[in-house]
């Protein structure tokens, strides 16, 4: 699976952009980051954590059926282009090691 990550300093993060990926496919980011010395303050592990968004309904939630009703605009159905995308987000996951 291609994709590209970067190092975002400003955020603290490591953001990974994958364009599409098929069902039943696995990716997998490994990353090293090499911090300099710095002999104020003591490192600890901070909470790994991770968001994400797939164009994907887990729920199995489907809509049907779509009609526009805009009287003061004079749209009329036949006119309106209906369309929906589905989308899973992320909600917390947050792991320490």
């Amino acid at each position: 699976m291609k994709g590209k990550a970067k190092h975002k300093s400003s955020d603290n993060a490591i953001v990974w952009k994958m364009k599409r990926m098929g069902g039943m496919k696995e990716s997998q980011l490994s990353a090293e980051i090499e911090l300099l010395p710095n002999d104020k303050k003591k490192w600890n592990r901070p909470p790994i954590s991770m968001n994400f968004e797939v164009p994907f309904a887990p729920s199995g939630f489907k809509v049907r059926y779509l009609k526009v009703f805009e009287h003061k605009l004079n749209y009329s159905d036949s006119e309106t282009i209906k369309w929906v995308r589905y989308i899973g987000k992320s909600g917390l996951y947050e792991t320490r090691c």
